[in-house]
């Protein structure tokens, strides 16, 4: 029955799916079938290739999705993970998410897995108490039940991004935070908040980190001043260092911490970290990702009386130079669009670099080929991986990229820079995508375009090779990053946290003299206020980008 209806999915994608526009356009065939076909018109459409990938997902007995409710029990085990953690513990538990959204106010990776954690928790019957800024334009249906909302203040260069802070009284009440755990998906000092938690209320406290600071923070400079090595050298002294050993303090002081890619886990070792590591990558959302294609959303290529046919080449993300994709316009413009005339360039996304992207794109003479169709909702995300020829990923600062591993669960022919961290995670070269050295230094940077823009004009003109690299994409996303497989390995870093914390003998500040818990309060609070006082003066330094109000965009925490 399960198979069948499957199946049917397949089915009803097929029919709903056609892409006229594409030069590669052909029925749906197996992969079998492709073998021997010439590129052009006989090729592979990008419909074949998603169609192939949810006939990977259904017929292979990949992981199944814990959010659809089609898909029964997971093969692996007939208990969701987070429904066990209620049995090892007696009862349901009391979870505390530490987040740097109280909504989601852009497409944002750590929020959207905010989001998954808070569902699924609550889905086993988990209380979960989401705690975070106070966002000013959040109306109550934006909010999670439970949510906490601290005093805040906006960081000027990200609208849509505040900084909590302790300004009210309030927030130094201990008891007025009763939880069994803290699970801190921040990458502020918000993170203080734990810490003190964990040493006045003995709560084990698991840390996550998602920036990866020495690749990300010139992007609170101006754009003139940003390339300066001066400038990257005092920053180096007065930020990253002081950063990494503020960091590496916070994470000693939890019971673990949660890493995105093994770079990650070795980057923290290196700098001190000697509390457990896990190493857990994101959940893709099967709801999202696993249904039925919609119509094509490419429309945007169809304008001025001009209809682009030719390969689709898309780069998503938040546009910030941190991302690179101002590299991957250079890299269109001189090695792509040469070649294939009516190749086009999609960069999906917003962000306060936006202006900056497009210049890029018209002083390289290609702005008439690239197109800028800006932030679209997280739900149609599936039909611009899935209508796309090649995705193209160029940034160097991911702890994990989330666009990345939803075009690798959707089948999409991929090429990356590799990192070290989490790119490198999640592609292995010319088994589920390619991936390319990005070079050291100027010339090793033009080499290493170069060969990023020899590989896609190879994959566009060999569609077998696009077929197989999707259908092990495909595959190997869903050993990785399946619902039930990561709400597993969260659950066993629970577990462990929690036997940290008994381990390590944390006894509750409450209990002790007044003295204690004022000195406790003092500390913790002084470093958090401190640091983030200096982030939001530092958010002046770039002007602010256009402020756009994106409600509904994006499905909710508590949604």
């Amino acid at each position: 029955m399960l198979v069948a209806e499957l199946a049917q999915n397949v089915t009803l994608g097929r029919q709903m799916a056609s892409n006229p526009a594409s030069s590669f356009g052909i029925k749906f065939r197996h992969i079998q079938d492709l073998q021997g076909s010439s590129p052009g018109n006989d090729g592979p459409s990008t419909v074949a290739r998603s169609a192939l990938a949810h006939e990977v997902t259904h017929l292979e007995n990949a992981p199944r999705s814990a959010f659809t409710e089609r898909t029964g029990h997971s093969p692996v085990e007939s208990v969701a993970p987070f429904a066990a953690l209620a049995a090892r513990h007696g009862r349901p538990l009391r979870v505390a998410i530490l987040s740097d959204f109280t909504r989601i106010p852009y497409a944002n990776g750590a929020a959207f897995q905010t989001r998954f954690l808070y569902q699924e928790l609550r889905r086993c019957g988990h209380e979960v108490t989401v705690i975070g800024p106070h966002d000013p334009e959040a109306t109550p249906d934006e909010l999670a039940p439970g949510t906490v909302s601290l005093p805040s203040v906006p960081l000027k260069t990200y609208p849509g991004v505040h900084i909590p802070l302790p300004l009210e009284s309030w927030v130094y009440d201990a008891s007025r935070w009763n939880f069994d755990i803290v699970f801190a998906q921040t990458t502020t000092l918000l993170l203080e908040f734990g810490v003190w938690l964990r040493k006045m209320r003995g709560i084990p406290l698991l840390c996550v980190n998602t920036t990866h600071l020495v690749a990300a923070y010139d992007v609170l400079l101006p754009e003139r001043i940003s390339k300066l090595p001066a400038v990257h050298a005092g920053l180096d002294i007065t930020l990253r260092r002081p950063y990494e050993k503020l960091f590496a303090s916070i994470y000693n002081n939890s019971d673990g911490l949660v890493v995105l890619s093994e770079g990650l886990r070795d980057y923290w070792r290196e700098r001190g970290v000697t509390a457990p590591i896990h190493v857990i990558p994101r959940a893709v959302q099967p709801a999202i990702f696993d249904r039925p294609l919609g119509e094509d959303p490419y429309t945007h290529l169809a304008v001025d009386g001009t209809s682009w046919r030719g390969p689709r080449l898309l780069c998503a993300g938040r546009h910030t130079r941190e991302k690179s994709q101002d590299r991957i316009i250079r890299i269109f413009a001189r090695h792509i669009a040469p070649v294939e005339r009516d190749a086009t360039l999609t960069m999906l996304g917003d962000g306060p670099d936006r202006e900056y992207y497009m210049r890029i794109a018209r002083e390289e003479g290609v702005a008439h080929r690239v197109f800028f169709p800006g932030e679209v909702p997280f739900t149609k995300m599936v039909d611009y991986y899935a209508y796309c020829d090649v995705f193209t990923h160029g940034s160097l600062s991911e702890t994990y990229g989330n666009v990345l591993g939803e075009a690798l669960w959707c089948g999409t022919p991929t090429v990356a820079f590799s990192d070290g961290m989490g790119v490198s995670a999640q592609i292995q070269d010319r088994v589920n995508g390619v991936l390319l050295s990005p070079g050291k230094r100027a010339e090793g940077e033009i080499e290493g375009d170069l060969a990023f823009g020899r590989a896609v004009l190879d994959l566009l003109a060999d569609p077998q090779e696009r077929a197989r690299l999707g259908k092990a994409a495909a595959r190997i996303a869903r050993e990785r990053c399946a619902p039930e497989v990561v709400q597993r390995r969260i659950s066993d870093a629970f577990g462990h946290a929690q036997e940290h914390a008994a381990a390590c003998g944390v006894r509750a500040a409450t209990e002790g003299p007044r003295v204690l818990k004022w000195m406790t309060t003092f500390r913790h609070f002084r470093s958090w206020t401190g640091f983030m006082s200096g982030v939001y003066l530092v958010g002046h330094l770039r002007p602010p980008h256009e402020k756009k109000r994106k409600s509904g965009l994006h499905p909710q925490i508590g949604t």
